[in-house]
């Protein structure tokens, strides 16, 4: 691992020209741009053949969508394409994703800058990976990288059959040296499995399984697993401490905390100058305990031994007892933590038999709907039967479905929606009330906007004219739309009015640049 003090990027490249191609991780979108801008200004990696063969995949990707290059800076993604150069991050359109991907795979671009998405389950290795920087935001602060974020991205460098080694190179910033991280691949934090309790995995459970199959499920997944493994590693400890313990222990004799012991003794006589001080000597009984300490030490103790090996044994015992103190601490956590599924499954179970879905094993109408459902199953389920997905206009449904499990950025801009959204605050507030979790009801108005122009006929360019989402934020919410109408046509089997309607709502809003392919 080398270190790349560079003020700019076309610094580190030069750095590491001869180590290309190379993934450049950055963190932040508008970032990954504006830097492979800045190389682009002053390198130029590709020969004229293949230039052409860059120009050729373009014209492809713009003879299917040909006005992918003309929304906002994409112009000089275009140029930057055919010097070798590229960027990728999750605001670029599924198309200019897909191109990107391609030229990179086909290497003919010898410099990527990208956000951590692409370490992620792509499988595109370079010669050489760069970070600008060590720290990022993660939705709540700024933070450096864990180990396993940094060997992820790291783990990119160095491709089979072609490279004896890989490259990594971090660069510093002078103003915050220590901020950079210095990564140990021994410690690289443990993946720890998350069994999630939603609705329908209750609904799920209680329709399919039995009441063995449940405890089964609930006590023998991953996660439970890895605590089972946990706590038998931490009970060998404690038996490797307790056996320690009792080695430690033997170097004591009978006389141990008897007078005649000179530790004991010592501890007498500090315990006799403390309740003297002018701290202690006026607190009641502390002159009848010195009294007592004096007629004590004034036997006759004539025990010799090698007390400094009982004070070496006595100190090892404390750091024992701390050391055991703490495994006893974390065994009693992961007991708790193994009875934890089961008590979040009773819990969402009560939850669903107060609202009327379920009771015990009878399966009520609002059951049968959520069951079909794999997203905020609740609060789309109220949605539905509180008459909303019927009775508003389709533009409108379109909207408020859009915000279902939408958590808004930190920056992020968008009008607020053409329509009177209150009525799905209200019902959202109604099921906090009636004891629902919130992440039971995550839903937003933000994305309606989106949503309402795409259903209504706007295009890309007017949603990005008047909001501070790219064409991957659009795709996306528009798809995650898509998907939870088919979720709700499958749920609405009893009802082909509801059913009718989102089919409809689908076909209007799945088309050019979202349209979903299978």
């Amino acid at each position: 691992m080398e270190r790349a003090e560079a003020e700019n990027p076309s610094i580190a490249i030069e750095a590491v020209q001869d180590h290309l191609p190379a993934l450049y991780f950055v963190f932040g979108r508008i970032r990954t741009e504006e830097l492979a801008a800045e190389v682009g200004r002053e390198w130029d990696f590709l020969f004229h053949d293949e230039k052409e063969q860059v120009l050729k995949a373009i014209q492809e990707t713009e003879k299917e969508h040909p006005d992918i290059f003309q929304r906002g800076h994409r112009r000089i993604l275009r140029k930057l394409l055919q010097q070798g150069i590229g960027y990728h991050h999750a605001g670029l359109s599924p198309v200019l994703k897909n191109l990107v991907e391609r030229l990179y795979e086909n290497r003919l671009l010898w410099v990527l800058f990208c956000t951590e998405t692409f370490a992620a389950g792509v499988n595109f290795p370079a010669a050489t990976t760069i970070f600008h920087s060590c720290r990022k935001w993660d939705g709540k602060e700024f933070r450096t990288l864990m180990n396993r974020e940094f060997f992820q991205m790291a783990g990119r460098a160095g491709r089979r059959g072609f490279d004896r080694v890989g490259h990594v190179y971090i660069k510093i910033d002078d103003k915050f040296p220590e901020q950079t991280g210095f990564f140990d691949e021994s410690e690289v934090e443990s993946v720890y499995g998350r069994l999630a309790i939603s609705p329908n995995t209750v609904l799920s459970l209680l329709k399919w399984k039995t009441d063995d199959e449940i405890d089964r499920f609930l006590t023998q997944n991953f996660s439970a697993y890895q605590e089972r493994s946990a706590e038998r590693e931490i009970k060998q400890l404690l038996s490797e401490l307790d056996q320690r313990y009792q080695l430690v222990q033997s170097h004591f004799c009978d006389l141990k905390g008897e007078a005649a012991c000179p530790l004991q003794r010592r501890k007498l006589i500090r315990e006799q100058k403390r309740l003297r001080s002018s701290k202690y000597k006026n607190r009641p009984g502390s002159l009848e305990r010195v009294e007592e300490i004096k007629q004590i030490l004034a036997g006759q103790h004539n025990h010799r031994c090698l007390h400094e090996v009982c004070a070496d044994a006595r100190d090892e015992l404390d750091a024992l007892g701390y050391q055991r103190a703490g495994l006893v601490g974390q065994l009693n956590v992961i007991k708790q933590q193994s009875q934890k599924y089961i008590h979040e499954y009773h819990f969402v179970k009560g939850i669903l038999e107060n609202l009327g879905y379920i009771k015990g094993r009878e399966f009520f109408p609002r059951g049968n709907f959520a069951l079909e459902l794999h997203v905020q199953e609740i609060f789309v389920t109220e949605l539905a039967f509180a008459g909303i997905l019927e009775d508003y206009p389709p533009e409108v449904v379109a909207g408020i479905l859009a915000g279902v499990d939408y958590i808004p950025g930190r920056r992020e801009f968008v009008p607020t929606p053409p329509y009177d959204f209150m009525p799905v605050v209200q019902l959202k507030e109604e099921l906090l009330e009636a004891g629902v979790p919130p992440h039971f009801a995550v839903w937003a108005p933000t994305p309606g906007f989106v949503a309402h122009a795409w259903y209504t006929g706007q295009g890309i360019d007017y949603i990005l004219e008047n909001t501070s989402l790219q064409e991957g934020d659009i795709v996306s919410i528009i798809r995650r739309l898509i998907d939870l109408l088919r979720q709700i046509d499958d749920a609405s089997h009893s009802n082909p009015a509801l059913r009718e309607r989102v089919r409809e709502i689908r076909r209007v809003i799945d088309r050019d640049e979202v349209a979903v392919v299978f």
